[in-house]
């Protein structure tokens, strides 16, 4: 809140209650962008590990499975890396955005309750 936004009546608590209202509703946005984060990771992840039944491979980070005949199968060639590079490229912006507004939202709490103690509700 700027001090353009500030109408000069209002009581200490209800500003009070207006930043608290605000900066959580931040929080809860960082939130729900973590957890969409989180569950991004978790598909890269998943993915990576993993094997694929399909075609016999192992997971990606274990890729030195032999067939019955000695063979090596060309696993690299059948896993979706397109789209997994596009996960984690996007996983790298929620996770900033995530975090830099549940920051936000947690800084404005605190800062919100530390103004009250110093002013003791006083205007």
């Amino acid at each position: 809140m700027g001090d353009a936004e500030i109408p000069a009546k209002i009581p200490k608590a209800e500003l009070h209650r207006m930043v608290l209202d605000r900066a959580g509703k931040w929080k809860d946005r960082g939130t729900v962008l973590l957890i969409l984060a989180a569950l991004l990771w978790g598909y890269v992840a998943w993915q990576l590990l993993l094997p694929e039944e399909s075609s016999g491979c192992d997971g990606a980070l274990f890729e030195r499975q032999k067939t019955a005949d000695g063979n090596v199968p060309d696993c690299a060639a059948e896993r979706p890396w397109p789209r997994l590079l596009g996960v984690l490229g996007l996983c790298v912006p929620v996770s900033i955005a995530g975090a830099v507004l549940y920051t936000k939202g947690t800084l404005g709490i605190l800062m919100s309750h530390h103004t009250m103690a110093l002013t003791d509700g006083r205007r």
